[in-house]
């Protein structure tokens, strides 16, 4: 866990402990917005890779061109992820791609009887070649998207691209950002304008904390973190949930904002309606989930569409009061 960086010491963070009472101040874009929103299940063929890869598209109606923001799944995951997000932010004009991975999809768990017989088949999928594959998907999306656009395919403005992910796919968003993995190469696109991560993955456990720096020192576009106290997984269970503040703490340049909600799960984020192992989810999921939809939808709008009120929320007492009492919200490099 790492509490204190000296280099980083002059970048205060503002720590807010606020309660959920809502005002006039605390609320943006927390409603479902003014546009309707279709759902088209596509796959679309990287054929220089001979990969087909599936993707969900959330449409708002009218014309466009929309903001385009893509979304990357979790380990074992699917474009069937965080719907909640997907319809809340294509209400608000934002047109999402949210992509399946093959390889590290869900086709991973098919035969698994037992619990502990999936986590190991999970563990033993974390390697570089499934990385490697999971990470160049998104800048064949990318591509795709610019191709669609100038045939008048589909109505996105690429210029307003924003990449955002769960879990592995919050470790696919920073690794797009532009994180270093050292001999295994780069992965940074430097068409994405911001990226929202829930779930950080911290650094690699076999890597001593004085290294950590070098992991982020390329980094400097406008990011959103998000996690929970629990926020543990089980094909990970080494990383404690203050170490997915790392990516935070350390990313040198570009506005960085982390919201921390106290008793928050793995699970939560990805919009999970059953609790793992089974069961009703517990009671705050709605509430969380209805929060991070309001919070990534103002960072979008802020970093993707250069809005300055949406701006100002999350400079302010906007973000502050949106989250409840005994979360937590900080922020650094703010101008």
């Amino acid at each position: 866990m790492v509490q204190n960086i000296g280099v980083f010491a002059c970048l205060a963070a503002l720590l807010a402990l606020v309660p959920m009472a809502q005002s006039d101040a605390g609320t943006l874009y927390d409603d479902h917005g003014p546009h309707t929103v279709e759902t088209v299940l596509e796959t679309w063929t990287d054929t220089a890779r001979e990969r087909e890869v599936p993707v969900k598209l959330y449409l708002p109606d009218g014309e466009g061109p929309f903001p385009v923001v893509i979304f990357s799944h979790g380990l074992a995951g699917s474009r069937e992820a965080a719907p909640y997000l997907g319809e809340h932010w294509a209400s608000h004009g934002f047109l999402g791609v949210f992509v399946q991975h093959p390889g590290t999809d869900r086709s991973l768990l098919e035969g698994m009887t037992s619990r502990e017989e999936a986590i190991s088949a999970l563990r033993g999928r974390r390697d570089p070649a499934s990385a490697r594959a999971r990470f160049e998907d998104i800048p064949f999306i990318i591509d795709e998207l610019e191709r669609r656009a100038a045939a008048g395919e589909l109505a996105v403005d690429t210029n307003r691209l924003g990449l955002s992910g769960h879990s592995y796919g919050a470790a696919t968003t920073i690794a797009l950002l532009g994180r270093s993995f050292g001999p295994r190469g780069q992965f940074g696109d430097d068409r994405i304008d911001a990226g929202i991560a829930l779930s950080p993955t911290a650094p690699p456990a076999r890597l001593p904390a004085r290294a950590h720096p070098r992991l982020y020192a390329n980094m400097s576009t406008p990011m959103l973190h998000m996690t929970g106290t629990e926020d543990r997984a089980a094909v990970q269970p080494d990383i404690d949930p203050a170490d997915r503040t790392i990516p935070f703490q350390l990313i040198p340049d570009g506005e960085q904002y982390l919201v921390v909600f106290q008793d928050g799960d793995h699970s939560v984020f990805g919009g999970r309606r059953r609790a793992p192992g089974g069961g009703a989810v517990p009671d705050w999921y709605p509430d969380v989930q209805a929060v991070t939809a309001e919070i990534t939808t103002v960072f979008w709008q802020a970093h993707l569409n250069g809005d300055t009120d949406a701006l100002a929320w999350l400079a302010g007492t906007g973000l502050d009061a949106s989250v409840r009492e005994h979360d937590r919200v900080e922020r650094r490099n703010l101008d």
